[in-house]
């Protein structure tokens, strides 16, 4: 049976103020409000940006989807994670105030901001899935917690992924600092020896008692690690390293299985939003001024993170008459996300595209 999917077509260029009044048509068009029922804790999942980007979805944007929640009788609420990498985004002090900083306050979006894996990253929730690559997800505490999600992604390229949008957004964005660590590394946490000082933080929240203290330095035995990221995520002194050495395969996969994870047990209750403006080769985690690469498209709505992923590429497809994703970056096959997101039972890729008229 086909999915659906919704869409709407925007202007190149098209103002925030039009674009923030399409995504909210494009909610009654969607019926998204059947998503919510009274009462709901809504989480609204989107990103900040870093400093220095310009391609994120704005303030407006978000506003026109809290709305939409609100007028659903949901209480909304803006959901981000804190990142893996050092920057503005990885703690939670240090993110709100760059969400602010960005023109995410409540009095531009109508919703607070709950950093959903905790001050550090180190509310998560050990979920059982059984997959393939993963079988338990380290997912946000929040997200988990909360009755309903409502993505706003925005559509780019990516240089471990090929391309980042629904996927990307609820997988790699709602997974707590060890989920995100599960993703990207295949191998123990190591300790910096330099940079510990034995404060005994992380053996203290490390789960299984993998992490002992040397005289000099954290020790973490490989053979009862399980790879959570709790020492990553509570170390203040950047003394936890880990390796960025998973496959761009294996890292779409997990991708896929998180994000299966974090909406098991939401049936019916997740919302997708993918934005084709600004659209570049690089994604919004960067700290650069990237400029759009193909003419803005429209936006496009679903309750199938896969369908909804498969009409992007077709989309721009059809309207660039090329495969933006796959010229981008060429050594990297984004299909592998949707294909394997259909194969374990994330959604569909035959849809049905529904025009806005």
């Amino acid at each position: 049976m086909e999915s659906k999917v919704f869409f709407i077509k925007v202007e190149n260029g098209e103002d925030i103020s039009s674009l923030a009044q399409k995504a909210s048509q494009l909610f009654d068009f969607a019926n998204f409000k059947n998503v919510i029922n009274k009462n709901d804790m809504v989480a609204v999942k989107t990103s900040f940006g870093e400093k220095g980007n310009i391609g994120h979805l704005k303030p407006p944007i978000v506003k026109a989807v809290v709305d939409k929640v609100k007028e659903s009788n949901g209480k909304p609420f803006l959901i981000e994670t804190n990142t893996l990498y050092i920057g503005r985004r990885t703690n939670a002090v240090d993110h709100i105030s760059h969400a602010h900083e960005h023109g995410f306050s409540y009095e531009n979006t109508g919703a607070p901001i709950i950093i959903g894996d905790g001050l550090f990253g180190e509310h998560d929730v050990q979920i059982e899935i059984n997959q393939k690559l993963c079988k338990y997800a380290y997912v946000s505490g929040v997200a988990r917690a909360a009755n309903a999600i409502v993505s706003i992604a925005h559509v780019t390229g990516h240089l471990a992924t090929g391309m980042g949008a629904t996927l990307k957004n609820i997988g790699m964005g709602l997974s707590a600092r060890g989920g995100k660590l599960a993703q990207h590394s295949g191998i123990t946490p190591q300790i910096l020896k330099k940079r510990c000082n034995t404060c005994g933080t992380c053996g203290r929240w490390c789960p299984v008692g993998a992490i002992t203290m040397d005289e000099h330095y954290a020790v973490i035995d490989p053979k009862i690690c399980i790879g959570c990221g709790e020492c990553l995520a509570v170390c203040q002194f950047d003394a936890v390293k880990i390796a960025w050495n998973e496959s761009t395969a294996n890292l779409q996969k997990k991708i896929a299985e998180y994000c299966l994870a974090i909406i098991k047990g939401k049936l019916g209750k997740v919302a997708c939003f993918n934005f084709l403006t600004h659209i570049t080769k690089h994604c919004d985690c960067m700290d650069k001024p990237f400029e759009p690469e193909i003419a803005d498209i429209g936006i496009i709505a679903s309750t199938d993170p896969v369908a909804i992923e498969k009409a992007t590429t077709d989309i721009i497809k059809e309207r660039t008459g090329k495969d933006f994703f796959k010229d981008a970056w060429p050594n990297v096959n984004y299909t592998i996300q949707i294909n394997y997101a259909q194969e374990i039972g994330l959604g569909n890729m035959d849809y049905e595209l529904i025009p806005y008229k």
